[in-house]
């Protein structure tokens, strides 16, 4: 697999730190929570956000690649189109927080270390590793309708539980404080971007693996 000149154990070494970074940090903020908080068993309550669920992806995707890592065709046999579906599924993570969250967010402490970890940092170094290593494995455009199936199931998911609880888990999907319009309006970009995004990320790959 080409990777723009970096050596195989230059990549492995750049896994393993993000990997174990991340790895780190979900460990840590559930330690955190039960010392600070409450019972550890609801700090999983956190698993419901968006961003815990794609850094919980790409960091298992991390430590499989580790785990293969004399293997990358069992890799590429599992995860390959799944690697762009989760490099899409994290750069939404990445984007949708720094325009709609971040200027609303200013923690403080560990959960300083943590955003910036879960929302800049793991984000960025796995759209890096996609940029250097997904040189090989070519994409159809038939996987963008499969690769927007968890997006649009997680904001059925959030629907249903803000109905049931009254939790809309993000400011900008409750439809009770935007009302029907407004609501449609954001899901409405959040879909479009999502699209966008994935073309996107097919059209490079196809780009770049054209034979």
């Amino acid at each position: 697999m080409k990777n723009m000149s970096l050596s195989s154990n230059t990549i492995l070494i750049y896994r393993i730190l993000f990997a174990g970074l991340s790895w780190f940090t979900f460990i840590a903020s559930a330690v955190n929570y039960a010392l600070n908080y409450g019972p550890i068993l609801e700090w999983f309550n956190s698993i419901k956000a968006f961003t815990m669920q794609t850094n919980l992806i790409v960091t298992i995707w991390f430590t499989l690649a580790i785990l293969w890592h004399n293997k990358p065709e069992t890799l590429e046999k599992f995860l390959g189109p799944l690697k762009g579906a989760f490099t899409l599924y994290i750069t939404i993570t990445f984007i949708f927080f720094a325009v709609l969250l971040a200027p609303f967010y200013q923690p403080t402490g560990f959960a300083a270390f943590s955003n910036l970890v879960l929302h800049y940092i793991t984000p960025i170094a796995f759209i890096v590793d996609w940029i250097l290593t997904e040189t090989k494995f070519r994409y159809k455009w038939n996987y963008l309708p499969y690769w927007i199936i968890y997006p649009l199931c997680y904001l059925v998911f959030v629907f249903v539980h803000g109905t049931f609880t009254g939790n809309y888990l993000y400011f900008f999907l409750d439809i009770n404080a935007l009302g029907i319009i407004g609501y449609a309006l954001f899901i409405s970009i959040l879909i479009t971007a999502g699209i966008v995004l994935g073309s996107l990320y097919i059209a490079i790959n196809r780009k770049r693996t054209k034979s």
